[in-house]
């Protein structure tokens, strides 16, 4: 049975959609980033465009001589967004890149054994474009081995627990989160969501951490959801906790000097505060993330020089961004990693696979 959205999570969801975007709303409100956009496209709530008029008009001038991902690459933008735009305008591009014999011969290889983003990249396509294309040459994917008859026993044993988080059940069986929730549909297998019997045990850890630990770690801990903790906090009319210390002027002068120049953790460590409310204390300061802090030339030099040979920690902490902001700018200047070249003594002391 689907939970239903509380007030408190519409509030959420009404304050926070369509400035912050789905993944955000959905870490606050603890549910997927999908049930988050269903909910938010009910309610009719729609992230307005982050296209300008510049990058229109440059869109307009060069999508139909030279395509999307040379119009992709000058406005940063990923390709697909590009094209789902240029589609929204009735642009059409008039000329498609012919794939070649090495591109074809590069997907014989790799299509199973690399991922499609990876080989979209390398090609300098899109990944719509290497699946129909995979699906022309009659290449199939790696496919995830079958289910052993100890591996079903193990998830009928584990799945109806509670207790039994869906992550240790991925790490005993190592299978991904979404192949154990399949098997257990296929099995028949639930997991009691409603009407949880509390045992005595459980109340009296609750009574002794409901005002030391977050609901979400205490859920954690016995297995159970986050809304099932606050209901029975609400059940056992244990008092609500104090409302958070008030912000200092000294802390609210910290954030306004270091967001988005330190990580976001160091600066609740600093201040021991939690992530959250370092996020959320940006927008009423005035120092909201909204669109992602602009890359300087001199960062793009940087990145350039090191990413092939520094790693990405070093990097990421010499400029104050996060690592995937650093793999994404190396992305976009068509930069690689080196990978170590074995001598010949190394390499016939490398394990056969």
């Amino acid at each position: 049975m689907i939970n239903k959205w509380t007030e408190e999570e519409l509030n959420i969801l009404k304050e926070h959609y369509t400035t912050k975007g789905a993944k955000y709303v959905s870490e606050l409100v603890n549910r997927s980033r999908n049930a988050v956009q269903a909910k938010a496209a009910k309610l009719g709530f729609r992230i307005p465009s982050v296209w300008s008029e510049d990058e229109i008009l440059f869109l307009r001038k060069n999508y139909k001589k030279k395509g999307a991902q040379y119009t992709a690459k000058k406005l940063g933008k990923n390709p697909d967004a590009v094209m789902a735009k240029a589609a929204g305008l009735g642009i059409r591009y008039e000329g498609i890149r012919p794939w070649k014999i090495w591109e074809d011969n590069y997907m014989r290889r790799h299509y199973d054994d690399r991922k499609k983003a990876s080989i979209a990249r390398t090609l300098k396509r899109t990944i719509p474009s290497v699946v129909g294309r995979a699906k022309l040459l009659k290449l199939r994917g790696s496919r995830a081995k079958k289910w052993s008859e100890k591996e079903k026993a193990i998830l009928r044993e584990l799945y109806p627990d509670r207790k039994n988080s869906i992550e240790e059940i991925c790490n005993i069986l190592q299978r991904t989160r979404y192949a154990v929730l399949l098997q257990a549909q296929y099995l028949g297998i639930s997991r009691p969501q409603h009407e949880h019997e509390w045992t005595r045990k459980e109340n009296n850890y609750l009574i002794k951490y409901f005002d030391k630990k977050s609901y979400k770690e205490i859920a954690k801990e016995l297995g159970l959801t986050q809304s099932a903790v606050s209901h029975q906090v609400n059940r056992l009319g244990l008092k609500l906790r104090e409302k958070g210390r008030s912000w200092t002027e000294e802390e609210k002068e910290f954030i306004k000097q270091n967001y988005k120049k330190m990580p976001t953790k160091e600066i609740a460590q600093h201040l021991n505060r939690s992530v959250n409310s370092i996020i959320n204390s940006a927008g009423p300061l005035g120092i909201s993330a909204g669109r992602s802090r602009p890359w300087s030339e001199e960062d793009k030099e940087y990145v350039k020089k090191s990413y092939a040979h520094i790693p990405l920690e070093k990097i990421s902490a010499a400029l104050g961004r996060s690592t995937m902001a650093i793999m994404g700018m190396g992305v976009k200047l068509n930069l690689t990693k080196q990978r170590k070249i074995h001598s010949k003594k190394e390499k016939a002391a490398l394990p056969l696979e």
